[in-house]
């Protein structure tokens, strides 16, 4: 006799770990595509990207799975976490190798812009308005050497005559910190990500296999005639 199974923990169990895998997507998403843009490694974003793609197009159709009850989707999702996981492999490990290599790389780009800045050309804009920090060493970088004057991104909504608007930490500490902690949390969530779904392949198996269970027993249901 075959083993039976309610499908109601399952469905709900499938339901939470994809709503869970969606929410921590998210940082993983934002976080790995800011640590690759910001080493200037354009593929690596896109690669962060489409994993993020990947892992919220599998997370939506196992929500629809969980509502829906059905065997064959279920098996649908079965095969797309599977090929998902092997994406998130991939990129585990490839970005696990380059990390140290990224942060280098920004540190060497924040340099290179700052020697880069002029009084017309403001090219810290990106760094100063991403991580909130202004020059390399603080404000006097700019106010020693540009007539006292200082961009716009160094201050909140570029209003710099307010002392309290300025961002007064210098880039070359406080970029590479925030950027740090981006890069574990993308690091961290793609572990968390992974081990979720592990647990979406067993629900959706033994919710499916409920189901097919419930559907074979109607169909053995024996009709009475009368």
């Amino acid at each position: 006799m075959e083993k039976t199974f309610a499908i109601t923990p399952w469905k709900y169990a499938l339901l939470t770990t994809c709503i869970l895998i969606s929410a921590l997507n998210i940082l993983f998403f934002s976080c790995g595509v800011v640590t690759w843009g910001s080493a200037s490694s354009v593929y690596g974003g896109y690669a962060s990207a489409l994993c993020g793609a990947a892992v919220f197009a599998a997370a939506f159709l196992g929500v629809y799975v969980s509502l829906k009850e059905s065997y064959k989707y279920s098996i649908y999702y079965l095969i797309s976490t599977i090929l998902v996981m092997t994406l998130l492999a991939t990129y585990f490990f490839t970005y696990s190798s380059m990390q140290g290599q990224l942060l280098r790389h920004f540190e060497e780009r924040v340099k290179r812009l700052f020697d880069e800045k002029s009084i017309h050309v403001d090219t810290m804009q990106p760094i100063h308005s991403l991580f909130r920090c202004c020059g390399l060493d603080g404000p006097q970088d700019y106010l020693a050497k540009e007539q006292g004057a200082l961009p716009g991104s160094c201050c909140y909504s570029a209003d710099c005559t307010k002392p309290s608007n300025i961002n007064d930490e210098g880039c070359a500490t406080k970029a590479p910190r925030l950027l740090l902690l981006q890069a574990e949390i993308n690091y961290y969530t793609c572990i968390a990500i992974f081990a979720l779904e592990i647990l979406g392949l067993f629900s959706a198996y033994f919710m499916g296999k409920a189901r097919k269970l419930i559907k074979s027993k109607d169909d053995e249901t024996p009709i009475n005639e009368n």
